[in-house]
């Protein structure tokens, strides 16, 4: 009781020790963080790829847009360069070029006759100039499909790092549809550039909006979702000081909320596993000490008196059990062994045997002894008093030394084995008899016979010739009359710890499964 009122103590005092929050923190943090590093992570990974895939998605729409309005500029140039070739009115021609100053992203733009030379420019210092030289005329030259606008892309020598593209369009003379020459303009990727980078720093200013949001939207989604988390890890953290009152209250229908629900169950396993384990350590020191006690009632000495032996073994299957022995000195020339065996195993068992101990002492004492008189006072003391389901069987046996003849009387126990030394063999003397406890009034016999020096009688319970080895084999009378036929020289006390060590080693690893008892009862003079 002591050493339980320590064990509860012990578990009070972990339950107040101050490190519990902190840890709870740390964890609690731990799991915040990464949660949140995980979700931070993810989006940071969708609005990289959003703004990689928008920037790049508007780059092609405006460089699309540039090419088809460059396209319907060279178009249309061309158009009236045919018509003012053909009128040889250069004013249509001209205010057209000059309208395509309005145009920051148009770098230049050329009407070339046959010869390659300038016949209009955006920079009226160029007309008249002879281009037949330059490679990109050059190029544009030799194309003289006019129902086809071919592009280059050149180095833009103003902007390092800058793209000039170039459209050229041939063109006819409407009233005999020769070749007359080529319009060519050149538009840079300026404007191209900068509007990406507009759109480009729009996305980072969007993208760092957003990954704000999603900070500060993680760490409280993080706080939400973890906040049931936590609770298990605190409840875990403070079942795990030993506090089995704790129940962790979430009562979610989600996987969390079933994962707590387990967790209380389990610790009500716990808590009823810990009284149950400290029920039964009670229980086994109850049985350690009634076994102490059982064995106490039972002669352990060795009997060597008056030219007789007599020695007796007993061992419960559990703790405490039936099986019973003793031997007493009737009177100076008289020595009484009894051997019972009650059925089951256990505390009810014990009980039984502790009453016909007791009967059996109260009786023998102070009175003529007979045998079969012994054996029905105590069938008649206990009948009325045993359950329904409980018997015992009992061999009751007197020693007369001035006669050596041996008095017996059995209620239900079993034959009486005797050694006969001068013949090197056993023999059985039957006796049948009620076990006791069944019915009261029963009339019990009495039978005799003579031991001559050197004879033994030995008398067992059911745990000693039914004991089984690991393959289930019975160590069975015929093993135990073998042994004791090659080792009859040896008294009643070595011959007890040889059948007794000899069924151990036959029994190995096997569970024994009922209370084994022994009694050797010898004549030496």
């Amino acid at each position: 009781m002591a050493e339980n009122l320590s064990v509860e103590n012990n578990i009070k005092a972990r339950q107040k020790k101050s490190h519990k929050p902190e840890k709870a923190s740390r964890v609690r943090f731990g799991i915040r963080y990464k949660f949140s590093l995980a979700i931070l992570t993810l989006v940071a990974l969708v609005i990289v790829t959003m703004a990689v895939y928008m920037r790049d998605d508007s780059s092609d729409m405006l460089r699309k847009e540039i090419i088809n309005f460059a396209v319907r500029e060279a178009e249309n140039l061309a158009s009236i360069a045919e018509e003012s070739f053909k009128s040889r009115d250069d004013l249509a021609l001209s205010m057209a070029v000059e309208s395509l100053k309005n145009v920051s992203s148009i770098e230049y733009a050329y009407v070339l006759d046959e010869k390659a030379m300038v016949r209009m420019s955006l920079d009226p210092q160029k007309n008249g100039m002879d281009l037949s030289k330059d490679r990109a005329t050059i190029g544009a030259m030799k194309h003289k499909d006019t129902k086809k606008i071919t592009r280059t892309s050149l180095p833009d020598e103003k902007e390092k790092g800058g793209i000039i593209y170039d459209f050229s369009r041939p063109f006819n003379n409407p009233l005999n549809k020769t070749w007359q020459g080529v319009v060519r303009l050149g538009f840079s990727d300026r404007i191209i550039r900068e509007k990406i980078a507009n759109i480009t720093r729009n996305i980072i200013i969007m993208a760092l909006i957003f990954l704000g949001v999603a900070i500060l939207g993680s760490f409280l989604l993080a706080g939400y979702i973890i906040r049931p988390i936590r609770k298990i890890t605190e409840g875990a953290a403070i079942i795990g000081t030993g506090d089995l009152e704790y129940r962790i209250d979430l009562t979610s229908s989600d996987e969390l909320g079933q994962l707590a629900r387990e967790f209380n169950m389990m610790t009500t396993q716990l808590k009823k596993g810990k009284e149950m384990e400290i029920e039964k350590k009670l229980q086994d020191e109850q049985i350690s000490v009634a076994k102490e006690i059982q064995e106490g009632l039972n002669p352990m000495g060795f009997y060597n008196k008056g030219g007789v032996e007599i020695k007796g073994y007993t061992r419960a299957a559990k703790g405490v059990g039936g099986d019973y022995f003793d031997y007493i000195d009737v009177n100076e020339y008289m020595v009484g062994a009894l051997i019972s065996d009650v059925s089951g195993k256990g505390i009810p068992a014990s009980l039984v045997m502790v009453m016909i101990r007791t009967v059996f002492s109260t009786y023998i004492k102070g009175r003529e002894v007979n045998c079969a008189k012994v054996v029905r006072a105590i069938n008649d003391s206990l009948s009325a008093d045993f359950a329904i389901d409980k018997f015992a069987t009992l061999f009751f046996m007197i020693y007369d030394r001035r006669t050596g003849e041996l008095s017996f009387s059995n209620a239900g126990h079993g034959p009486l084995r005797c050694y006969r030394s001068d013949r090197g063999a056993f023999t059985v003397s039957k006796l049948e008899g009620v076990p006791i406890g069944i019915m009261e009034d029963v009339e019990y016999k009495q039978a005799k016979v003579t031991l001559n020096v050197g004879d033994f009688v030995i008398l067992n319970t059911d745990g000693i010739t039914e004991m089984r080895n690991e393959a289930k084999e019975e160590y069975g009378y015929g093993r135990l009359q073998r042994l004791l036929l090659a080792n009859h020289g040896l008294n009643a006390k070595d011959m007890v710890d040889l059948i007794v060590g000899d069924v151990d080693a036959f029994r190995g690893g096997a569970e024994p499964h009922d209370d084994m008892t022994l009694l050797v009862l010898r004549r030496t003079d």
